[in-house]
């Protein structure tokens, strides 16, 4: 849950508490300058009661508090000016408004998606993914199947990935993991019960896990030893469809796999090009744009 969100729906307060939170959700820009004592004054309370209002929604004080603030605050403020992320189009639109509105969607959704990411938590990412011996990767429904194209990509330059693609399979799961393996689990809520049940395994199990998952705080973040950020623009259910959600876990994924190859990019070059016409032995085309040169 995003921190404006827990503002907004923060129950059985002290009247003190509640404006802090009230003063917070309409001054979130003001705040983002403001010190403890300020926020005080303005709000009429102690700053020791800012401080154990800070504390009580899970930060050290507020100081993490008023930086989590300007993060949300700028990231909301950035990117879909004009677009919905979940009604993206109107009744009566014509075929290709909305097509030209899915594509401004897109747009969005990658620019937000390469706004999230840092070099930082890509190299971790990364690093325990080379460092594993096995990739388990977790997931349902439309993330399990960007987890399968994923998995074909990491098969054809070496790196082995497990997907439990069956319901139930999860029960033998644990039987197949060890410490050596990493995980990268797949929630846009963070809070999936199937997948939840898997990270709390391989937490168990002590297998670092990286976690693909929406802005906020949730159960997934808490578990991972990293965390990959998706845009975080649409509701559960009352959405058309997943556009932002899943396209920016399917740019996750290739950001992943592509951050691997470059790391020993002429060996994966290689090795994935082998693979390619052992597989599809006789390709062609009659495209120059398309047709692979003999070697």
């Amino acid at each position: 849950m995003l921190l404006l969100e827990s503002l907004a729906k923060a129950s059985g307060l002290s009247d003190g508490h509640q404006a802090i939170a009230a003063w917070l959700l309409d001054h979130r820009d003001e705040a983002s300058s403001m010190t403890t004592r300020q926020v005080s004054r303005e709000t009429y309370t102690s700053p020791a009661a800012v401080v154990r209002f800070a504390q009580r929604l899970g930060y050290d004080g507020f100081e993490s508090l008023r930086g989590e603030l300007v993060k949300e605050t700028a990231y909301l403020n950035q990117n879909f000016r004009g677009v919905d992320a979940n009604q993206p189009f109107a009744v009566g639109d014509s075929m290709m408004t909305v097509a030209a509105k899915v594509s401004a969607l897109a747009r969005e959704t990658v620019a937000d998606t390469l706004a999230l990411m840092n070099e930082a938590t890509l190299t971790r990412a990364v690093e325990l993914m080379e460092d594993a011996r096995t990739i388990h990767f977790a997931a349902v429904s439309f993330p399990l199947l960007y987890g399968q194209d994923f998995q074909l990509k990491m098969r054809r330059i070496g790196k082995p990935v497990m997907a439990v693609t069956l319901a139930g399979e999860q029960l033998f799961a644990e039987q197949l993991v060890t410490s050596e393996d990493c995980a990268l689990v797949v929630s846009y809520s963070g809070t999936t019960p199937a997948t939840l049940d898997l990270a709390r395994m391989y937490h168990r199990r002590g297998v670092p896990i990286i976690a693909i998952t929406s802005m906020g705080t949730n159960p997934l973040r808490e578990l991972a030893s990293v965390t990959l950020t998706l845009t975080t623009r649409e509701r559960l259910y009352s959405k058309v469809a997943g556009f932002t959600s899943e396209l920016s876990i399917k740019l996750t994924l290739d950001t992943l796999y592509a951050c691997c190859f470059s790391r020993h990019l002429n060996t994966h070059q290689r090795m994935k090009d082998e693979v390619s016409r052992l597989a599809e032995p006789g390709r062609t085309s009659d495209s120059a744009i398309l047709r692979e040169e003999r070697s």
